[in-house]
């Protein structure tokens, strides 16, 4: 299978490789925020995404979430932090709820990246893979379904494009001959 990596994948891999990160276990939230100058901080309120002065970033990280959920919530603000401006609270609701759905989406491509999922090969299973990536990724076991399901689609989505592309250019060869 030829898998073609979206613009938000590229995007994600060619973050990863220029912080010389290539595989999954190379993956460590302060090494990254470091390398992103983002300040963490853990607290006993709800993870969020904190602008301080202009460009002085940080994330502050529940503490009373585990270090699967930690890891989906910084990135869910690393979306905020690299993508949106503003304060939600003075935003109307649908642009606030668009926001969140984007930070969603790159946090799903962020905390399991599909070049380094690619990579790893999945077992052949749905309940496997899901617990492969849990492990491997350091995921909820939610964030591993919503990424498998994602990879999935992406992946049937080719395979009928090349099945259409065959039937295109075999269509066009009769017409030819």
């Amino acid at each position: 299978m030829n898998y073609v990596l979206t613009p938000l994948e590229e995007e994600i891999k060619t973050m990863y490789l220029s912080f010389g990160i290539r595989r999954p276990d190379q993956i460590e939230l302060y090494k990254i925020a470091e390398k992103l100058d983002i300040w963490i901080h853990i607290a006993d309120y709800e993870s969020q995404a904190i602008e301080r002065e202009e460009g002085l970033f940080s994330i502050v990280l529940d503490i009373y979430k585990s270090e699967p959920e930690q890891w989906d919530d910084f990135g869910h603000e690393l979306a905020h932090i690299l993508y949106h401006s503003g304060n939600q609270l003075e935003m109307t609701e649908t642009f606030s709820e668009f926001q969140e759905v984007k930070a969603n989406n790159f946090a799903l491509q962020f905390c399991v990246p599909t070049f380094m999922l690619i990579d790893s090969g999945l077992p052949p299973t749905w309940n496997e893979a899901v617990l492969f990536i849990m492990e491997t990724f350091n995921v909820t076991q939610n964030s591993a379904q919503k990424k498998l399901i994602h990879f999935e689609r992406q992946v049937i989505g080719f395979q009928f494009h090349e099945s259409i592309w065959k039937d295109i250019t075999r269509y066009e060869k009769e017409i030819v001959i």
